[in-house]
């Protein structure tokens, strides 16, 4: 079974996140901040972390580039309500593979995450 890491404070966008992949056979394993989410990711060795770039303990892109300190092949998506330029390009210096900003159509979302989950 493959697994995914998010990290995210939002319990609706965990929710939400079960309900798309439901049928994918894909377990999620959730994280509220980026201390959960270290502990999480070293534990589990996720297949993907898809992390929000705002956390209440650090932002996201601090997240990425610890993440990659443990593991440089980690994949990991960037998924923020932030639709700003400089954001993405830091999140992909620190070593994110994509940027999805979170109001896109859930099929489009739902499919990206399928496509990394197959890589």
């Amino acid at each position: 079974m493959k697994s995914i890491l998010l990290v995210d404070d939002s319990s609706l966008f965990y929710s939400f996140m079960r309900d798309v992949l439901k049928k994918d056979n894909v377990e999620i394993v959730w994280a509220k901040n980026g201390k959960e989410a270290l502990e999480k990711f070293k534990k589990n060795t996720p297949n993907l972390v898809i992390v929000d770039i705002i956390l209440s303990d650090m932002n996201g892109v601090e997240l990425i580039r610890k993440l990659k300190e443990i593991n440089k092949e980690a994949k990991v998506i960037v998924i923020t309500g932030l639709d700003k330029d400089y954001v993405a390009e830091d999140a992909f210096e620190a070593g994110a593979e994509d940027y999805i900003v979170k109001n896109i159509p859930i099929k489009e979302f739902r499919d990206k995450i399928i496509h990394y989950l197959q890589d």
